[in-house]
């Protein structure tokens, strides 16, 4: 176990930085308005960053303030057409006790590809077997049943972590970003009409957990609608 102390702000942080040195992500413009992302009460609480790089369509990083911590949401969207899944990395952090997760999620079923995982996923299968062998990771399952349906085989979840164990939960987040990263490089291409049915099954992902959202509604209060729409459009679709 690693037993370094972790400040709960800057966590998530060093992979923003990793993926823009390693891809050449530069940022998207369009986005460029919500780098100071401000409440209807006027106050600065957080930012979304928002790149692009080849192979990427999109990789986006939101980080807002929470009373007295943090939920930050790092998604990491490859071009439909190369057979890579996505990357999600988030967190609730709150001091002693904080929820965090992380996946690689395909677009497609993954029934209909189990003998074909272990190439699909690469580096990352390790690095989760990894993070099950850790005493100190207690991981489970999302209490979300959609959540549980949209997740990968690889999900990792801890709810209710103390700060002594987010050092090693952000070391696993790098690995499988590593390894995301190489599965990036070394894609193949897929038909158009399999990219175009991604891209597909993609809106319909997207719609159905903003849909679901149990908190969606409570921080449509905090923002707006607008900002809101405008928050899912940089780190959703």
């Amino acid at each position: 176990m690693n037993s370094q102390q972790v400040d709960i702000s800057t966590i998530g942080n060093t992979l923003e930085e990793h993926l823009v040195r390693e891809l050449g992500a530069t940022p998207v413009t369009e986005f460029g308005n919500l780098h100071d992302l401000r409440n209807l009460a006027g106050e600065s609480t957080g930012y979304v960053h928002v790149y692009t790089a080849d192979r990427l369509v999109k990789a986006s990083f939101l980080s807002i303030a929470v009373g007295p911590g943090r939920y930050f949401n790092i998604h990491l969207i490859p071009r439909p057409e190369y057979d890579v899944p996505r990357f999600v990395y988030e967190g609730l952090l709150m001091p002693g006790a904080s929820q965090v997760s992380l996946d690689l999620f395909a677009d497609m079923d993954a029934e209909a590809r189990v003998l074909d995982l272990p190439t699909f996923y690469g580096d990352a299968v390790q690095v989760y077997d990894a993070a099950r062998q850790n005493p100190a990771l207690q991981l489970q399952a999302s209490r979300f049943l959609h959540m549980r349906a949209f997740s990968s085989p690889l999900f990792l979840l801890m709810a209710r972590a103390p700060d002594s164990v987010l050092p090693d939960f952000e070391a696993y987040a790098t690995g499988y970003l590593d390894a995301w990263l190489k599965l990036l490089r070394d894609a193949d291409k897929i038909s158009p009409p399999a990219a175009a049915d991604r891209e597909t099954r993609r809106k319909h992902m997207a719609d159905m957990l903003i849909k679901l959202d149990p908190d969606r509604d409570m921080v449509v209060q905090v923002y707006g609608e607008e900002t809101i729409q405008a928050i899912e459009a940089a780190s959703m679709l």
